[in-house]
């Protein structure tokens, strides 16, 4: 074999790998998940979903209990929940794929409180406050 002709497979097989390493960068998978730590021990009702994605409104029982759910991500992705407690109302975005390729973090794990839904970045650890209860 040629030395030319190896540097020609050496060149494909780079120009495939970074292919592969950018289309699974692409279809990274995230987990998301709403838990219930309402003091009162009463069910909260949660309903998520994207532009594709109806999830459903699910009730989560009781406190320490939690409903998640799995998905592929891109730029584009969007997922957004409501929630209901005892005739109170919130609304929040639980994902935004846009948001994470610019801040490099996301939230998985949404906490509700009595107060509100609050939850951390996995990457920075910094806790905030995303909705409260109207």
């Amino acid at each position: 074999m040629t030395t030319t002709i190896r540097h020609a497979l050496v060149l494909a097989a780079v120009v495939f790998a970074t292919v592969l390493v950018q289309n699974s960068t692409a279809a990274a998978y995230r987990t998301i998940r709403v838990n219930n730590k309402l003091s009162s021990k009463m069910a909260v009702i949660v309903h998520c979903q994207s532009g594709d994605d109806d999830l459903k409104a699910r009730v989560v029982a009781a406190a320490d209990s939690s409903y998640g759910w799995g998905f592929g991500w891109t730029r584009a992705t969007v997922f957004w929940c409501r929630l209901a407690f005892r005739g109170k109302r919130l609304g929040f975005t639980a994902y935004n794929g846009e948001e994470e390729y610019i801040t490099k973090t996301y939230v998985a794990d949404y906490d509700v409180c009595d107060d509100g839904v609050f939850g951390t970045h996995v990457y920075s650890q910094k806790r905030l406050c995303f909705a409260e209860w109207h």
